[in-house]
């Protein structure tokens, strides 16, 4: 568990680079087997699998924090552009279309920003 701990870690930092799968073993010190055996005992993937979910997590993160921000901009901020079909991944595994995705976190954006302007509890009522 360890060693996928760490190599989770290793990708959050490195989230952004392209990422070579035979520089994260030697970066943590371990062989190439002990990382593919380590990921598949605890995780059930490949090293690559699980740093292909790790940044599509960061996706969908970065998409619901700053919705505004433009697709081509989150998918370079999480390492993914040079990944083919990174939107057809990202709805496959989060099973939501990403125009619906996008509209719907920024009209999430807009309903917190109107809060923070009205925080009086009659604003959230609709005059009839």
């Amino acid at each position: 568990m360890q060693t996928v701990a760490k190599a989770r870690q290793y990708f959050g930092l490195h989230l952004q680079e392209s990422i070579e799968m035979t520089a994260v073993p030697q970066a943590l010190g371990i062989s190439q087997d002990c990382l593919n055996v380590s990921f598949e005992q605890v995780r059930g993937m490949t090293p690559a699998q699980a740093l292909l979910e790790q940044r599509l997590n960061g996706l969908f993160a970065a998409l619901t924090d700053q919705p505004r921000q433009g697709l081509r901009r989150a998918i370079q901020a999480c390492g993914l552009d040079g990944t083919a079909g990174v939107v057809a991944l990202f709805e496959q595994t989060f099973g939501i279309d990403m125009p619906l995705f996008l509209l719907t976190c920024r009209r999430a954006a807009d309903d917190r920003l109107f809060r923070l302007d009205h925080p009086e509890p009659e604003a959230l009522v609709l005059p009839t």
